[in-house]
C-alpha cells in the first residue's frame, strides 16, 4: 500500500524526515522509502504515523487532508 499523503502531511507539519522518524519510532531510511512508495506499510504503522503527524490515517492513504476531530476536555 502506498501512502500518497505522507510527504504532504509531514511537510505541512513542518517536520523533517528525521524528526518524524523519531516521533514514529522508525529509522529515517525506512521513512524515506515509505514516502517514495518503495516499502510496504502495515496498519499499525499507518496509525503511528498519523498519531505522530496529528492527522487522520485516511489522509495518509488518500492524500486528501481531513480535519482531526477534537474532543472536549
Amino acid at each position: 500500500m502506498r501512502l500518497r499523503g505522507l510527504r504532504q502531511a509531514r511537510q505541512r507539519s513542518g517536520l523533517s524526515i528525521s524528526q518524524l522518524a523519531e516521533r514514529a519510532d522508525l529509522r529515517r531510511e525506512n521513512l524515506a522509502r515509505l514516502e517514495q512508495g518503495q516499502e510496504d506499510v502495515d496498519p499499525s504503522l499507518i496509525r503511528r504515523l498519523a498519531f505522530a503527524l496529528n492527522v487522520q490515517w485516511t489522509e495518509l492513504i488518500s492524500g486528501v487532508p481531513h480535519p482531526v476531530p477534537h474532543l472536549p476536555v
